[in-house]
């Protein structure tokens, strides 16, 4: 179902619950007043009658008859009798039928009390009277025709109403749901015609206040983030294709030109040989870009790991691939070292490999690396006094295939520090680089350790 008829229907059965609601409350008290009306009406009839039968004792005469036909007030069905102490009937109106149940409500009354009843279509009240000591029990009652019309001429006028209410909030819940869901049906529109080819476009972002407009702030930054892969994709994928075309072709020039030209084995051993370097090439590349998928895709499993353990074996490692470069590891720390993380030994000693080797492939001097741990967390110094990376290489360092314009004649395949960068963030880690051109260039790596 779409959001805006939803909506509709909900706002719909809310707005007519509570009309039909006010309804109710509306018909019940006219109905209670209406009561109270009437009670008061009988109660006035029946001091009248006390007044005028009792205390100017005309119990026995055609006086109160008289009165009544010239009486404009009269109540429809109006009944007055009259029990004295005794419970015995002195006066009545209208030839009863009720007597011996008006008597058991006498029964039931104080001497000060007013009894209000009702018996089939009339109302009743029951009330005494005293007169020189002596002590009467009044009984008025009628059929309150006018108000009861009044209640149903209410009645049928709220019923109305409500069908009316009912169409009119039909109509203005479809109006105002599409009042209210115009800006997300632009939205939709305006996403509708971004595709992969205009990644650029953004969706208007309203007053930028409402809920509304954040969606639609938050929907851009997606864009943005999608865009800026979209583009380190494509240029991911181009550098990708340009190295490992490089070696490729190559290793099929060097192969085809042996194949034609080579006579001898000393010759065929020579091609052999420049062939067998340029596939190196293209498995390290190839190596390189497999371990940053595995850690992009965010499935490694993460376990206790010392990451002292780590660091000598990755110096170990760099130590035996540059022997004549000094590596010297300092641990700073005031407290007895603990070195121990959440993650994972293969992937942070590659991480250091990556680091321990650039240093030591762009530097010639010794490579100082410190290893200090606090109460929250562990750091990672790895500074070297090579050549530096340059400022305007600083932002791209950790792009897929980027290498800075000053390692021309080194070689590499600008990868190292993209995978670098996904093993820390995987590890909640942080690492930070600061470089100056041909001044040297000093990494650091925050880890933070297990409680």
């Amino acid at each position: 179902m779409l959001i805006r008829n939803r909506l509709t229907i909900i706002f719909t059965l809310l707005a007519t619950a509570i009309q039909v609601m006010l309804s109710l409350l509306v018909g019940y008290f006219y109905s209670l007043y209406r009561q109270e009306e009437f009670y008061s009406r009988l109660e006035g009839k029946a001091r009248m009658a006390g007044r005028l039968l009792i205390s100017k004792r005309h119990l026995h005469d055609d006086f109160f008859k008289n009165m009544v036909k010239t009486d404009l007030l009269t109540i429809v069905e109006e009944q007055i009798s009259i029990y004295d102490s005794e419970r015995r009937l002195i006066f009545t109106n209208r030839n009863l039928k009720e007597t011996e149940y008006y008597k058991e409500k006498i029964n039931n009354l104080s001497s000060t009390s007013l009894s209000e009843f009702k018996t089939g279509r009339l109302e009743s009240i029951l009330m005494p009277y005293r007169d020189q000591e002596q002590l009467f029990y009044i009984f008025s009652s009628g059929y309150d025709s006018i108000g009861l019309a009044k209640l149903a001429t209410l009645q049928e006028i709220l019923l109305l109403a409500n069908l009316l209410g009912f169409a009119l909030i039909v109509l203005a819940g479809w109006y105002f749901s599409g009042r209210v869901l115009k800006p997300i049906s632009q939205i939709v529109d305006e996403v509708e015609q971004i595709s992969a080819v205009d990644l650029h476009k953004r969706v208007h972002e309203g007053n930028r206040r409402d809920e509304i407009a954040q969606l639609a702030m938050t929907f851009n930054r997606m864009l943005f983030r999608l865009e800026d892969a979209f583009v380190s994709q494509r240029s991911f994928v181009a550098h990708a294709s340009h190295e490992l075309r490089t070696p490729l072709t190559n290793t099929l020039g060097t192969l085809e030109t042996s194949l034609r030209y080579d006579q001898n084995p000393a010759d065929w051993r020579e091609s052999m040989e420049i062939a067998i370097e340029e596939l190196k090439k293209v498995i390290s590349l190839t190596n390189g870009l497999l371990s940053l998928a595995k850690v992009s895709d965010g499935t490694v499993a993460l376990v206790n790991v010392q990451v002292d353990d780590c660091l000598l074996n990755a110096i170990e490692q760099v130590q035996a691939k540059y022997p004549q470069r000094k590596l010297p590891l300092q641990f700073l720390t005031n407290e007895e070292p603990y070195f121990t993380i959440k993650g994972n030994a293969a992937l942070l000693t590659t991480a250091f490999l990556n680091i321990l080797d650039n240093a030591c492939k762009y530097s010639t001097q010794e490579v100082s690396v410190k290893l200090e741990s606090t109460k929250a967390q562990m750091v990672l110094t790895i500074a070297d006094q090579g050549r530096g990376i340059d400022e305007m290489d600083i932002a791209h360092i950790f792009n897929p295939l980027y290498r800075g314009n000053n390692v021309e004649g080194v070689p590499g395949y600008g990868v190292g520090l993209a995978v670098t960068q996904k093993i820390i963030e995987l590890h909640q880690g942080v690492l930070k680089i600061n470089s100056h051109l041909n001044q040297g260039t000093t990494v650091r790596i925050y880890l933070p350790l297990l409680v």
